[in-house]
């Protein structure tokens, strides 16, 4: 079976690999999951991958909020191929083979056991192993021969260059130093987890024409090894290597550049098609060594991409804060005989929950609550549509049901197949205390009346931007003097605590209920200091928006 991994890229946290087998892999909220993932948008169970007939298998296992395989929800089960990004809410995982990338590899794996091939653990070409030895007087001979080239090749890799710029710095000291008919040098992609592709290339006319024996690909990835071959046309595992005969190679030198925590970023190889010119064990070992500085610079080079990356996302994102602040209300309107106050809070920079309040011409006030799939950037940009496309159609429409019937249409037109909201959205008449409003998918409201009780304002139509002919239909319900309307958010009641418990809508009816005296801004912290009791800290894992309005009582 072909090694496969998936790597794991949690929104909030490092990624990390699992090595896919023959066992099945359950990924969701739950506890019981081979990988648990604490994201409010995960069913408890919701995808699998399984091994069926030589590959693995992508399963949705009935998730709320759907499985997508590069970008397209996924219906049924389906192959994965290397290279396949899957998104479970707000976890991207990348399927990746330990495959080969922009390059040919030339043979079928044989045995390396000829007399003409030595093969040395990388773990012997340490660099700190190598200087102990030389402090130690172990192996003078030696240092003699590979000192003053290991520390010219360190000089020159003081500097900080772009890693473009450093492989082929690596591969030009190389073969100055081990003078070679050709060269390479290859690094996986993707930070050293995905497919090896040539980076740097001596001796070649395009990388296309690099070549290279699978079975010294694997010696020295999957191996660790550092191999040298002193006549490969003699050698007897490349007597069915087609290639290696046609290209004439007489000497092959490769060596592993590992990292720091013991896996395989790359390698070094060189070859040689003249009989009398060949490599040998000084020559292997001073690759070996300069492999080992390259692990150094090439890590660091990463890292300091990443970190440029981050400052530059980190710019950018408080850009975006800052506009999508200024999407939202600057103030409340002023309402005679009323209270209102509204609040979002985003668990990252950006988010994709929205609130608004708009005056109509007719006097009415229109109140909007909505709540964008997913999180951060993708959900803050469709919240901009959302809030642009409301704000367009208000003065427009003539009633709610059709703001609504507009607003799906011009989602489902304007939007990824993947990317839906719920909404509500009412109108207050303020003179006959009555809010006609439509719900279309959205978590039900709550309507606090003293002497009458709770009553909720439920959804009457679909999820919006899920489907073009959805119909939807407005209710009407009465503000007596006393009555607390709230408007919430699942980031609200769907807050998770560490075992999995959910906040829920009851501390919100025991607040409404205890709070005919509050001030609607009260109402909103008295839920905000409930929800971090409930979780015992001030984290959030979701967006979270309130809105309340308080119909005050005569005097």
């Amino acid at each position: 079976m072909s090694r496969a991994t998936l790597r794991i890229e949690p929104r909030d946290g490092s990624p990390y690999d699992l090595r896919l087998g023959t066992e099945e892999v359950t990924l969701g909220r739950g506890e019981s999951n081979t990988v648990q993932f604490r994201d409010p948008w995960l069913s408890r169970l919701h995808a699998r991958v399984l091994w069926r007939n030589g590959a693995h298998v992508l399963v949705d296992a009935g998730s709320r909020n759907g499985t997508f395989l590069n970008g397209e929800r996924l219906t049924g089960r389906q192959e994965l191929k290397p290279g396949d990004h899957v998104t479970l809410g707000n976890v991207l995982l990348r399927y990746l083979h330990d495959v080969v990338k922009g390059f040919e590899v030339s043979d079928s794996k044989t045995a390396l056991k000829t007399a003409g091939t030595l093969m040395i653990s990388s773990d012997e070409l340490n660099l700190d192993l190598y200087r102990r030895k030389v402090r130690e007087r172990a192996d003078a001979a030696l240092a003699s021969e590979l000192l003053p080239t290991i520390n010219e090749v360190a000089s020159s890799l003081l500097a900080h260059v772009p890693l473009t710029e450093l492989t082929e710095l690596l591969l030009d000291r190389v073969v100055r130093a081990v003078p070679a008919e050709r060269g390479a040098l290859l690094l996986r992609t993707d930070r050293g987890h995905g497919p090896l592709e040539v980076h740097a290339r001596y001796g070649y006319r395009d990388h296309s024409q690099v070549r290279i024996s699978r079975t010294i690909i694997e010696a020295a990835v999957d191996g660790h090894q550092a191999i040298l071959t002193v006549d490969a046309l003699s050698d007897e595992r490349f007597e069915h290597a087609q290639s290696v005969m046609m290209q004439g190679i007489r000497s092959v030198l490769c060596v592993p550049i590992g990292d720091r925590l013991g896996g395989v970023l790359g390698l070094i190889y060189l070859d040689h098609r003249v009989a009398n010119k060949v490599f040998n064990e000084t020559t292997l070992r001073l690759v070996g060594l300069i492999a080992n500085l390259a692990t150094v610079k090439i890590e660091n080079c990463w890292l300091l991409e990443d970190q440029n990356e981050k400052r530059r996302m980190e710019e950018q994102l408080a850009v975006g804060a800052q506009i999508q602040r200024g999407l939202l209300p600057a103030a409340v309107p002023e309402l005679p005989g009323y209270d209102l106050a509204g609040l979002n809070r985003s668990c990252f920079e950006v988010g994709g929950d929205y609130y608004d309040f708009l005056q109509k011409d007719d006097g009415k006030l229109a109140l909007i609550v909505a709540d964008i799939s997913g999180k951060g950037v993708a959900a803050a940009l469709l919240m901009a549509v959302l809030q642009a496309s409301i704000r367009a159609l208000v003065p427009m429409v003539s009633n709610p049901t059709d703001l609504m019937n507009r607003l799906n249409r011009a989602l489902v037109e304007n939007t990824p197949d993947n990317r839906f909201a719920t909404v509500f959205y009412g109108e207050l008449d303020p003179r006959a205390h009555r809010l006609e409003y439509v719900s279309g998918g959205h978590n039900p409201c709550l309507l606090w009346t003293p002497g009458q009780g709770m009553q909720t304002l439920d959804s009457s139509g679909p999820i919006v931007g899920l489907v073009s002919r959805a119909s939807y239909t407005s209710r009407v319900v009465e503000l007596p003097a006393g009555s607390t309307l709230m408007l919430y958010t699942d980031g609200v009641t769907e807050l998770l605590t560490e075992e999995g418990g959910e906040f829920g809508l009851d501390p919100l009816f025991e607040i409404l209920r205890s709070s005919d005296d509050a001030g609607a801004h009260d109402v909103i912290d008295r839920v905000h200091d409930q929800m971090h009791a409930y979780i015992g800290s001030d984290r959030l894992d979701d967006d979270s928006t309130l809105v309340v309005l308080r119909r005050l009582r005569k005097t």
